[in-house]
């Protein structure tokens, strides 16, 4: 995660600084980046569960070690261009599809009876270490960006031997009897197969995915906008709201791994989902700056205890031979849900404007909730890792 926050900051930074680009075509580099995560995710899912995901992840970060190492050569004899950091990007997409799948997979395993515990520790990690490698990409302008991106790859090798670490075998048990295997399409849809037939996994994953759209259409669209058109704020002031919103979460991860998580995850998934909404409403009255980062500061608390909750229902419930597959179709939701989020947000606010338009994300969250309410009573739900 390291890496990848250093992924974040310096493919803008190369891509709008150092190359010029257009409006147009930067949207276009950032949505080339994320494309392999919304088209291999669930690929990835299938290939965590059919080998050895400890082999497959020292693969995965030793790729990873060898591109930024190709394009500081590149850069360092001048040879650098729009391709080829294009193609960076895209490369970078495809260990993130492959990788994240075979991470959640060996949670579980990792983990035994502390689930709840560990995937807390997982996010949380998740958001210090990204916020520390923003911190070193932005030490681009005095290291240079092939010192920046020496030290990406630096970190990256030290991931091949911390995968070395993990437990050895398959998802499936050893002593299981190999069953006959599907067509890969068949494969593919089994986690969403699952979850569609699971009615605990079917009503987290609705949950999932409006965070996912509506959510994520707030984080990546309105939010920002608001900073601009409420308060003529700067790039300086964007940043200041994501930074806000990751301490909340930071925070409110911090205090579930002191408490040993929820007894109730459902119930407390549920509830975060109502606090989110409460947090954003008073945007729409435009308030003064100081009370918007409070707004977002408190949306971020929610947001780390939803993550937290419906990450550790989601791990609890699925069968260890489905495990990555499921958390592929996870992840799906709530990485292919924010271009279509941000997709929708930004016609909204075109048309309401930003305070009419964080209507959409409360209206979005509580209906997709109600709906996960109608499928399954999750509030009941038990965690059987609460510390």
């Amino acid at each position: 995660m390291v890496p990848n926050g250093i992924q974040m900051v310096l493919l803008p930074y190369l891509m709008a600084i150092e190359l010029n680009q257009s409006a147009s075509r930067f949207g276009l580099t950032q949505m080339v980046g994320q494309l392999p995560l919304m088209l291999f995710l669930l690929v990835g899912g299938w290939m965590a569960d059919r080998v050895d995901a400890r082999r497959w992840l020292m693969q995965l970060q030793a790729g990873a070690v060898l591109m930024p190492l190709v394009l500081a050569w590149l850069i360092w004899r001048g040879h650098s261009s729009e391709w080829a950091v294009l193609a960076y990007a895209f490369a970078w997409g495809m260990v993130g599809a492959f990788s994240l799948p075979a991470r959640d997979g060996l949670l579980k395993r990792v983990a035994g009876v502390n689930v709840q515990r560990m995937v807390t520790l997982a996010i949380g990690t998740q958001f210090a270490t990204q916020m520390a490698g923003q911190a070193l990409a932005g030490r681009a302008a005095q290291w240079g960006v092939v010192g920046v991106l020496l030290v990406q790859a630096a970190v990256a090798a030290i991931g091949v031997w911390v995968a070395a670490q993990l437990p050895r075998g398959r998802g499936r048990t050893a002593d299981a009897p190999e069953k006959p295997r599907s067509s890969l399409w068949v494969e593919l849809g089994a986690g969403l197969s699952l979850i569609a037939s699971t009615p605990v996994l079917r009503a987290t994953y609705l949950v999932t995915l409006g965070m996912g759209i509506f959510f994520g259409g707030m984080f990546l669209v309105i939010m920002p906008l608001a900073v601009r058109d409420l308060y003529s704020g700067s790039a300086q002031d964007i940043s200041l709201a994501y930074v806000v919103f990751a301490l909340g979460t930071l925070l409110s991860v911090f205090g579930l791994m002191r408490r040993g998580g929820s007894r109730r995850p459902g119930r407390a998934l549920l509830l975060s989902q109502l606090t989110g909404c409460l947090a954003l409403a008073p945007i729409a009255l435009g308030p003064p700056a100081w009370c918007y980062y409070l707004c977002i500061f408190f949306w971020g608390m929610s947001g780390g205890m939803a993550m937290t909750m419906s990450r550790t229902i989601m791990q609890e419930q699925s069968p260890p031979s489905h495990q990555a597959r499921v958390m592929a179709a996870y992840t799906l939701a709530t990485t292919g849900g924010g271009p279509l989020g941000a997709l929708i947000a930004g016609q909204v606010v075109g048309l309401a404007g930003v305070r009419g338009a964080i209507l959409l994300p409360i209206l979005g969250v509580l209906t997709m909730s109600s709906l996960s309410l109608a499928t399954h009573s999750i509030l009941k739900l038990r965690s059987g890792s609460h510390g």
